[in-house]
């Protein structure tokens, strides 16, 4: 059972990042994310190749954060003088 939500959490965290990318959407990309990271702390538990996946989480986090700025949100507004 607990395998199962794990893969649906996945399934909808790439649905999630395939519309942040092409809407470039930080939220998205973050909402991601955090979907992944289930499947990403059971992956650290493998004794094999598959732990190199546990690392998957960080590429929508990388994203999010790169949408974020292009975004402008975080640069504060200047003052007109």
């Amino acid at each position: 059972m607990i395998i199962a939500v794990l893969w649906l959490s996945f399934a909808v965290s790439l649905i999630c990042l395939i519309a942040g990318i092409m809407n470039q959407s930080w939220k998205l990309a973050l909402s991601s994310f955090f979907l992944l990271l289930p499947l990403g702390y059971y992956l650290t538990g493998a004794e094999n190749a598959l732990r190199i996946l546990s690392a998957l989480p960080a590429v929508p986090l990388i994203l999010a954060v790169i949408f974020y700025f292009q975004s402008g949100k975080s640069s504060p507004k200047q003052k007109e003088k």
